[in-house]
């Protein structure tokens, strides 16, 4: 129906403004012919970026031009001259024309400039436009945007400078969007998007011929070829734009596709929350674009089967909706009447859009809240009855839902409960942002960006098209799993964070796609314990026995983890270096899980500390083992020789953490009058042992493909760093009789045999007790042991508030306690190279000290929270770690209604070791 001249002006303020400022040419124009008055606005437009002179003198031209084409278009739409299709084609000739005109300036002034050569014009610049989605497929709607890629080809020769490909197109690209879209008194012509070329974020405005297609062959989404469907050379060198559409053609259309193909596909239709039954459309506010049984369904409907199908029929590979839909029923994908229908009710929608934006040139595609404003949206289609406007838009959108339901219904949704989680193409989905709000994100549009920037490929761990469609299928319940993680925008950026470090992401995403309980576990764990995602980013494989059902009860036995660690080293048919490989593996992974473990409250600290012990020592034994093997080869046995390794601290009562050093030596013992080994390169006692002892250091430390296994400490030995690496039993035994300092006993007092040969075990544990049980002068060994620890009070002072090793009243002294009273009282705790909080139980059993037991527990309680700091934190002394997340952890594992209490008892927990170490000390003084 006809729409007045009067009655369109009146309800659009801009076509209003445009009469009076084109008035004269308004008046001269014969509007009964709009196609010969918009042949002259295309002529006027060409003719511009031949002629122009300066850059305001062509601005003002373009502008001109689409003052007047917005104008003409306007005005034969509404009064029935034109349909909306052939308005929007209009739009879409205007804004190629635009470009073009712009473009062949900018050639003109780069070639005055030196940047191009003399003879290069527009149409061999080697720099082609492309025109992607609907100025792509000639259906540009009123106010819209124009979406644009550049892409150039060096063959050309076009530059002066070939080295400055990039840099010099990138400018004129720069230069023209900025032509198209700066505002000024003459208005705009376009505003222009670039977003839609290769990885937007960190490629340059123009990109080679050549950088696009490696992109779109290795990391191209499926949502990508859907945009290139549609894509059309419109504006520059177009004889380069259309060899690169040749040869992206298999990347689009694609005559096989596998399954994993075919499943992105799928999934990217499933983001989408379809029902059958969503409840009564409406009018008021509805998004006539992106709304349910919105134009964008339609379009989505028609290029997914495009997609799926164009690869083997190549009629379906047409540019604009409503040609691909009548290209889709004549190949029997859909039927007549479905095309017919949705053509129709495209084309309506279509105008919808149109009256809403060309009342003010406004970008929006929201219907009015109110009754009066969208009767002013009816009378500009010609509706004079509100309600029967109203019933055709609502039959509209129920018609496309319809399809659209059918279409989309097979597969589970990759929706949410709340709607739609659609991450597809460079704008956001409104659905989306309502979605993501509702789930408890604060910036639904961040968190949209940061997803679209997973889906580009961006990370290594996204750019393989198996990881990408994984990640498609994991997203919303990984998204849901994150919002429940607390605050859900940190909760994200933590992930985001662990994503960007992930070298790969294909095994990774599938395990997390088929297991709930370790997407929770890792969400959470990123917050409160980021030392796991650590491990999880050096060794994705970590997490693969988490799924093992008989994990919770296997990580706490002593035997099922020797049992593991037996099963995946011993191997007769293993070499050497692959020993020492096969060691750090096991040993990753099972660190990994005693840490999971005790972080999620399968195993107590104290099993944690046992478990990590018995990894340490049956991995030290069996290196041993392989390191000996691999030693005899070239330098044979010594006969009758036993070799030994004493661990000390941590490691020798079984209290190591995930963190530990190994704290050992290596004794042995030869019979008397040896004097070399039997091998082919044979070597004295000393030098045997010793070069022994480096292979066996070398083989724990050594960083290879695999990581490091343990740092080993050897500064235990007799004499320190300046004795051998190895000491025989005579000169241990000798050293601790007449040399060793008091510090040196300190530690001895809790050491263990961690591995021996032929019974060399009793006799070092011998050695020991014989040293330990020799008269020694109380008063003297105490002021020595309060030397030494104001001594390290000096050197190595307390870093944090739960520095609790080093703290006064902290771990140290509680050990020195324990300590010193096997020196003074050893025979009176009747505990031989008992754990600390053993020797603390027994000094207060025995009466040596009345607050023993006491100390004991909060030796115990101090362990506990050091243990699951060197499990969760990567550098537990630093107050990043220290989240609300990892605080709530902490005081649930140790049993504490709330952080604040924990800190109020450790600090009192500290006042009571002081007291009972200044009574202890002060009755040997």
């Amino acid at each position: 129906m006809t729409v007045p001249l009067e009655t369109l002006l009146s309800a659009s303020p801009y076509l209003a403004g445009l009469a009076v400022t084109h008035g004269e040419w308004l008046a001269d124009e014969p509007q009964a012919e709009p196609d010969a008055a918009f042949s002259a606005i295309l002529k006027v437009t060409a003719g511009a970026g031949r002629e122009a002179q300066t850059e305001a003198e062509v601005a003002r031209a373009l502008r001109l031009a689409k003052g007047r084409a917005a104008l003409l278009v306007a005005i034969a739409e509404t009064s029935g001259r034109w349909t909306t299709e052939r308005a929007t084609e209009a739009l879409s000739d205007l804004a190629d024309a635009a470009l073009d005109a712009g473009l062949a300036f900018l050639v003109r002034r780069a070639v005055d400039k030196g940047v191009l050569k003399p003879e290069t014009q527009v149409d061999n610049s080697g720099l082609a436009l492309f025109a992607l989605g609907k100025h792509g497929g000639r259906e540009l709607n009123y106010s819209s945007d124009i979406d644009i890629v550049a892409f150039f080809d060096p063959a050309r020769h076009a530059l002066v400078d070939g080295a400055e490909a990039t840099r010099s197109y990138t400018r004129i690209v720069q230069r023209l969007a900025a032509l198209m879209q700066e505002r000024d008194a003459d208005g705009y012509v376009f505003r222009t998007d670039l977003r839609l070329r290769p990885d937007p974020g960190s490629t340059p405005l123009a990109i080679s011929f050549d950088a696009a297609l490696a992109y779109y062959e290795s990391r191209g989404q499926n949502w990508e070829r859907a945009a290139w469907i549609k894509a059309r050379p419109c504006a520059g060198d177009k004889a380069v734009g259309e060899a690169f559409l040749a040869e992206l053609a298999p990347y689009v259309w694609r005559r096989h596709l596998d399954f994993a193909t075919i499943a992105d596909i799928q999934a990217m239709k499933r983001q989408i929350n379809i029902a059958k039954n969503v409840g009564a459309a409406r009018v008021a506010g509805h998004n006539v674009k992106l709304g349910r049984g919105g134009i964008r369904e339609i379009e989505f409907f028609t290029q997914t089967q495009q997609l799926i199908a164009g690869g083997r029929d190549p009629a379906l590979r047409v540019r604009p909706t409503c040609a691909a839909l009548a290209a889709l029923a004549g190949a029997n994908w859909i039927t007549e009447t479905a095309a017919r229908e949705l053509t129709e009710t495209y084309w309506f929608l279509r105008a919808v859009e149109n009256r809403l934006q060309m009342r003010e040139d406004a970008q929006t595609h929201s219907m009015p809240e109110t009754e009066d404003e969208i009767a002013v949206i009816a009378a500009l289609l010609g509706e004079p009855d509100l309600q029967a406007f109203e019933s055709r838009y609502v039959d509209a959108l129920n018609q496309i839902q319809s399809y659209y339901a059918e279409l989309f219904a097979e597969g589970e949704s990759l929706g949410s409960g709340e709607g739609n989680l659609v991450f597809t193409g460079s704008d956001d989905d409104p659905g989306t942002l309502e979605t993501l709000s509702a789930m408890g994100f604060a910036d639904p549009a961040k968190v949209s960006a940061t997803v679209r920037k997973w889906h580009y490929g961006g990370y290594a761990a996204t750019r393989a098209a198996a990881a990408r469609a994984h990640l498609t299928e994991l997203l919303p319940a990984l998204l849901t799993t994150i919002a429940a993680a607390g605050n859900a925008d940190d909760a994200l950026m933590r992930f985001d964070n662990f994503l960007s470090r992930l070298p790969a992401g294909v095994q990774l995403f599938a395990l997390l796609r088929n297991h709930e309980h370790l997407r929770s576990l890792l969400v959470s764990l990123m917050a409160s314990a980021p030392r796991i995602a650590e491990s999880v980013i050096d060794r994705a494989h970590v997490m693969d026995a988490l799924i093992d059902p008989a994990f919770a009860g296997d990580v706490s036995m002593r035997e099922a983890l020797i049992g593991k660690i037996d099963a995946f080293m011993l191997d007769d048919g293993a070499d050497y270096q692959e020993m020492i490989d096969r060691a750090r593996i096991i040993g990753q992974e099972q660190k990994f899980l005693i840490a999971t473990g005790l972080l999620t409250g399968n195993v107590t600290p104290e099993r944690a500390g046992e478990q990590f012990t018995t990894l340490a020592e049956t991995l030290l034994q069996r290196l041993f083992s392989a390191v000996r093997r691999e030693f005899r080869k070239r330098h044979g046995d010594i006969d009758g020789a036993r070799a030994a390794l004493l661990g000390f601290g941590k490691m020798a009562s079984r209290e190591m953490t995930a963190t530990s050093d190994l704290d050992f030596i290596m004794l042995y013992d030869v019979p008397a009058g040896t004097e070399e080994s039997d091998g082919e390169r044979p070597l004295s006692p000393p030098q045997y042992f010793t070069r022994l002892t480096q292979r066996l250091v070398a083989a724990i430390t050594a960083p290879t493909a695999e990581g490091v296994l343990y740092e080993a400490d050897m500064r235990l030995r007799p004499s320190g760093n300046a004795g051998p690496l190895a000491t025989s039993l005579a000169g241990f035994s000798a050293y601790h009789k007449d040399n060793a300092w008091t510090w040196e006993h300190l530690a001895l007092s809790r050491a263990r045999v961690v591995m021996a040969e032929a019974g060399l075990d009793a006799a070092i544990d011998g050695v020991i007790a014989e040293t330990l049980a020799a008269p020694r002068d109380a008063g003297k060994a105490i002021a020595d042991v309060l030397e030494m620890r104001a001594l390290m009070t000096k050197e190595r002072p307390q870093r944090h508030a739960f520095d609790l090793k080093l703290a006064s009243g902290g771990l140290v002294d509680l050990e020195f306690i324990a300590q010193s009273g096997q020196l003074v009282a050893g025979a009176t705790i009747d505990a031989p190279q008992a754990p600390p909080a053993v020797v603390l139980t027994r000094m207060g059993e025995t009466g040596l000290l009345a607050e023993g037991m006491r100390l004991a527990e909060i030796y115990r309680q101090y362990s506990a929270v050091l243990q699951i700091m060197s499990a969760a934190l990567v550098d537990p002394l630093k107050d990043a770690g220290w989240t609300p997340a990892f605080r709530e952890l902490l005081a649930g594992l140790t049993h504490y209604p709330s952080f604040e209490r924990l800190t109020d008892d450790i600090a009192a927990m500290r006042g009571e070791v002081e007291a009972a170490a200044s009574d202890w000390y002060g009755r040997w003084r």
